[in-house]
């Protein structure tokens, strides 16, 4: 997609900045390169999965071809056990935005750059250490979507490598997004409150350790396989497979919300589709909801992670702005064998695919959205 180029060319050209200009600078960001070179050796969990095919797909009320075909490609998912001894790690630091330091001086990058661990103070009053840490998120930012396919998913990682209980022994360290969804996760994991520290809050506190679990991230933003199988195989209930038949209509509330919410509704209702109202749920309630999914249809959001949970089959309807049409959810659903099929908003007049427009609102065409409805439930009871 356009801009996916233009904004992974943007993030080269600073990213290229940053590390020249680092040179001059307290500490040196390395690259992503430059950092598996040093950890080469130190693999722990190191898995290979195949890549997926995206047949690409237009929107079903015209406009040609906006999910393009492609073959979406992975690195192994990785996990590193970084020591100090060893590769000429003389010690070892957590940064306060959560990435690993080593040398008092090198910023390691298994992520989405390091450049991040330069926002911290350069001299510390107080110093606190730890033996054994996991540090799976070197970044100040996160939503659902985010936190589910990355975090999560590493530390799914972590724990297949090492069983439960390395959530006994090592501390979790990184900036706390302290939202009802990341507590929920961690709780189901396991991990007890007192070994989770918030690097955020270390603004004059060093965090030393002698061992860091660290782990990566996709450059595609898509998890492999692997990790959406871990996801499942960790959080969904361990009973047998239910026979889906809700029909769920998302609403949502902030960016991205649909204009003609009212009219939207109506019609949804009139089909028998339950109103999801966009408020906070534990994870096991969204689990279960869409565990028992036969329909989905919302507009594009961080909502639709929970598509992790579905069935195979279930039937995906996504609306989208013309301006903003990343296909995440697209990528989702082909993995998981749902049906997908997704809406343009063309209101506005023709508009370039990009990023700058993710915050744009939507309205979604009632007419061709009852034909699609139409087309979802031919076949449902």
């Amino acid at each position: 997609m356009a801009f996916r180029k233009m904004a992974a060319q943007a993030k080269k050209t600073l990213k290229t900045a940053a590390l020249s200009a680092s040179k001059k600078l307290w500490r040196v960001p390395l690259s992503q390169a430059e950092s598996l070179a040093l950890l080469r050796g130190q693999e722990i969990y190191d898995q290979q999965y195949p890549s997926v095919q995206l047949a690409g797909t237009s929107a079903a009320n015209g406009g040609g071809a906006h999910h393009r075909p492609e073959t979406r490609t992975f690195a192994p998912d990785r996990v590193w056990q970084v020591s100090t001894g060893r590769n000429a790690v003389r010690s070892l630091a957590v940064c306060r935005t959560g990435g690993l330091l080593l040398n008092g001086r090198t910023l390691l990058d298994v992520d989405f750059s390091a450049a991040a661990g330069l926002i911290d103070m350069p001299f510390k009053r107080r110093q606190v250490h730890y033996p054994l840490v996991v540090a799976p998120w070197p970044h100040q930012w996160a939503s659902f979507y985010d936190y589910t396919t990355f975090v999560v998913a590493k530390l799914c990682r972590i724990e297949q490598a090492y069983g439960a209980d390395i959530w006994q022994q090592a501390k979790v360290c990184y900036p706390l997004l302290h939202t009802s969804f990341e507590r929920d996760f961690l709780n189901l994991l396991g991990i007890p409150a007192a070994n989770i520290i918030d690097t955020a809050a270390l603004w004059n506190t060093e965090l030393r350790t002698d061992c860091a679990l660290v782990a990566n991230s996709q450059q595609s933003w898509s998890s492999s396989l692997g990790d959406l199988a871990l996801l499942r195989t960790r959080f969904r209930p361990q009973k047998p497979a239910v026979q889906p038949w809700r029909r769920l209509y998302l609403s949502r509330a902030g960016r991205r919300r649909v204009l003609n919410e009212d009219p939207v509704r109506a019609l949804m209702q009139s089909y028998g589709f339950e109103i999801v109202e966009d408020e906070p749920r534990s994870i096991s309630a969204q689990i279960e909801l869409f565990l028992e999914a036969a329909v989905v249809v919302a507009p594009h959001g961080a909502g639709l992670t929970n598509l992790l949970w579905c069935e195979p089959g279930t039937k995906v309807l996504e609306f989208c702005y013309d301006g903003y049409r990343p296909n995440y959810f697209y990528y989702l659903c082909t993995a998981l064998h749902l049906e997908y099929q997704f809406l343009v908003d063309y209101s506005a007049g023709p508009s370039s695919n990009h990023w700058s427009n993710m915050s744009h609102n939507i309205v979604a065409p009632l007419a061709e959205l009852e034909q699609q409805l139409k087309q979802l439930l031919r076949d449902q009871p």
